[in-house]
């Protein structure tokens, strides 16, 4: 965040502050001192319906409460009239917004009698929290959540862009704070087994947990459009690199090998992406933005297309379409450390030829697409929420 930002957002807060009426935590009066307590620190507020991140996290929030948990949810800079804190309120989670009682979060933890566990949602909430509140909380258990390996990303957008400054720079800060702060914790929560592996070269095996994004059907496969009735592609995706490039290459790499055999075949794009694209640049897709629910969309389309050429963790967007049996072409780092089979649950290609044939192949062959939508059950059965409870109760 630049200066000019961190100021604005500074007088923002204290106007706000002037304004603020609440002198108490959202649902402080649930807290049950019988119960274990876990507090979730984040950078950003999750915003579930907006970022898969934001929608695993909730996930797991709900599981602990499910299991008994007092579960408290902290983001700086929040106020009780945000739309996603009215969400967890109705979920009777604990939220710390700017009150008049505490004057910051380390406050109201020195109130409690007893934090079990702090759960660092990715390394932003590591970097700005862990020390200070491990000098408060010295017997609390600290778990550190890498949502994915943030350094293999940068290290990976570094090997197609090797001469960008800011690429290396980032990398090097994660490589820091997930090599040498997160293995002081004493659990660190990996996306998936492949990225267990790779950290396992940098972290105690033993404090090392796999919990993978949460999926689940969310509609029955008689209910989605059939091969005859889809039509166009959709892109998911958000202001991430990763995402920014896949939408360049998929515009100026890949369809136009697929507009020179089907020139009328639409490409919808879901998502934030414009506010990092000039999409005038790109007049032939068609820039949807937030879409408040996909569920129409993905329904109705025939292939969801991820071409990521770098990035790491299990990419959400993939999972999401498989919970509408919606047929999904992507790249190995798409489908890395989701256990997916190449044309029985996914179509895997890596470069544009490939992927551009993929698109054709899939747009045609009506027996191909239903193998891939009716094999979506199967591909999420390790996402389950039951699958992540028991992790969790491991913990």
């Amino acid at each position: 965040m630049g200066i000019l930002k961190k100021i604005k957002k500074h007088f923002k807060r204290k106007e706000k502050l002037k304004d603020l009426n609440t002198q108490n935590i959202i649902n402080i009066n649930l807290y049950d001192d019988s119960q274990k307590t876990i507090l979730f620190a984040s950078r950003d507020f999750p915003t579930h319906d907006k970022d898969s991140g934001s929608n695993r996290l909730k996930e797991i929030i709900l599981i602990y409460k499910e299991l008994g948990y007092n579960c408290v949810l902290f983001a700086p800079n929040n106020f009780e009239d945000d739309s996603y804190v009215k969400f967890y309120q109705q979920h009777n989670i604990i939220i710390f917004v700017e009150n008049k009682k505490y004057k910051n979060i380390y406050d109201f933890l020195s109130s409690f009698k007893n934090v079990d566990y702090i759960w660092f949602n990715g390394p932003l909430a590591l970097n700005l929290f862990y020390k200070k509140m491990k000098s408060i909380l010295p017997r609390t258990k600290f778990i550190y959540d890498m949502v994915d390996i943030h350094f293999l990303r940068y290290k990976r957008a570094i090997e197609i862009e090797p001469n960008r400054i800011s690429l290396k720079r980032k990398y090097k800060h994660f490589y820091r704070l997930e090599t040498v702060v997160a293995p002081q914790l004493d659990y660190i929560i990996a996306i998936s087994d492949k990225e267990k592996e790779i950290m396992s070269q940098y972290a105690d095996k033993n404090k090392m947990i796999t919990i993978s994004n949460i999926h689940y059907p969310k509609i029955e496969i008689s209910e989605r459009k059939s091969f005859k009735e889809s039509k166009g592609i959709i892109f998911i995706g958000s202001i991430h690199e990763p995402n920014i490039d896949a939408v360049k290459f998929l515009y100026e790499k890949i369809m136009p090998l697929v507009w020179k055999e089907n020139p009328s075949l639409e490409v919808s794009v879901i998502g934030n992406v414009a506010d990092k694209l000039d999409i005038k640049q790109y007049p032939k897709f068609k820039f949807l933005g937030f879409v408040e629910s996909i569920e129409e969309h993905f329904m109705n389309s025939k292939i969801m297309v991820a071409p990521l050429r770098f990035g790491a963790g299990v990419k959400g967007k993939i999972g999401q379409a498989f919970e509408y049996f919606f047929p999904v072409i992507t790249t190995e780092i798409g489908a890395e450390g989701m256990q997916l089979t190449d044309k029985k649950s996914v179509l895997i290609a890596n470069d544009e030829k490939s992927f551009a044939e993929a698109i054709l192949q899939l747009n045609n062959n009506e027996e191909l697409w239903n193998t891939l939508r009716e094999n979506s059950v199967d591909s999420l059965r390790a996402f389950s929420p039951e699958v992540v409870k028991e992790k969790l109760k491991t913990l």
